[in-house]
């Protein structure tokens, strides 16, 4: 199916990163992109990228000896997108794993066996690794409020103590994702990149005229989540498109000044950290860190 002239380019999608955007970007331009000679496969959540591969890969992929045949199936699927030509892009927005680990302060604990999952379907090294990666004290209070979207949750301080001894990070993800999928070449993308750029960065060559760009999609504020979840305490239902208009609403409206969560010290802790980490990824061997984290987090 894939043979050595015909090249592999991933992008591992991380949460809360713009990841889900960029697979509607590559829905919406899929004719242009495949007229380029590039296959395009980006299973995604629940209709979410408007592609024909939402949720084609088996969920867990992690799960000890049934790792055999969930690269039987992930293979099955790559070989019915795969046609040939000059290789493929591939764009999945959880490879690394699933948000809710992040909760608990486990930072994506199955980066590695799920990319080996992958790796062995693909069957061949994959050129080019591309990932977004986001500050661990935004990251976390984004993934809190994705969660507060569709259902009633504690507040986020009654998160705070796991997530601010969290296991793991960038390094661990990183690594295991290059190792698992035996990635050649690593760009990872300090700060959030709009899809046209991403795409850039993932397949340099590939050239789309006149693009279409997705719309973004409303900012989620403090008192949209506020308001959400007292409606869900009250054992209220939103009606389609409901959460959406409130969303949408209060992105208009002036916010107060948003609260991290983390006391001083923790806050720093957890930046100063991935600055660190980041420092890290940019000193091995294959990896290139692109962007300044710096003014990025002064802005948050």
């Amino acid at each position: 199916m894939r043979d050595d002239s015909y090249e592999i380019l991933v992008h591992a999608g991380a949460h809360c990163s713009g990841a889900e955007m960029f697979q509607r970007f590559l829905g919406t331009n899929r004719a242009a992109i495949e007229a380029t000679g590039y296959d395009l496969a980006y299973p995604g959540r629940g209709g979410a990228t408007g592609g024909s591969f939402d949720c084609a890969f088996p969920e867990p992929r992690h799960q000890g000896s049934d790792i055999d045949g969930f690269v039987q199936t992930v293979e099955s699927v790559l070989n019915g997108m795969c046609r040939g030509g000059r290789g493929l892009i591939l764009s999945e927005h959880d490879l690394a794993g699933r948000m809710a680990n992040l909760l608990g302060g486990r930072f994506y604990p199955a980066a590695a066996k799920r990319a080996e999952v992958l790796g062995r379907a693909l069957g061949k090294p994959v050129d080019r690794l591309v990932l977004t990666v986001k500050s661990y004290d935004a990251l976390f209070l984004a993934a809190w409020r994705r969660f507060a979207l569709d259902r009633q949750m504690e507040p986020f301080s009654e998160y705070v103590p796991a997530m601010a001894s969290f296991t793991g990070g960038w390094v661990e993800v990183v690594e295991g994702l290059r190792e698992g999928l035996s990635a050649r070449k690593v760009v990872v993308l300090a700060t959030r990149t709009e899809p046209l750029d991403l795409l850039s960065h993932l397949a340099p060559q590939v050239r789309v005229a006149d693009p279409l760009l997705p719309g973004a999609t409303p900012t989620i504020t403090d008192s949209a989540i506020a308001m959400i979840q007292r409606h869900y305490r009250q054992g209220a239902r939103f009606a389609p498109g409901q959460r959406d208009r409130l969303l949408a609403f209060h992105a208009r409206q002036p916010q107060a000044a948003r609260e991290h969560g983390f006391a001083g010290l923790q806050l720093a802790d957890l930046r100063g950290r991935f600055v660190a980490d980041l420092d890290t990824l940019a000193r091995m061997p294959g990896v290139e860190v692109v962007g300044s984290v710096l003014p990025a987090m002064a802005a948050e």
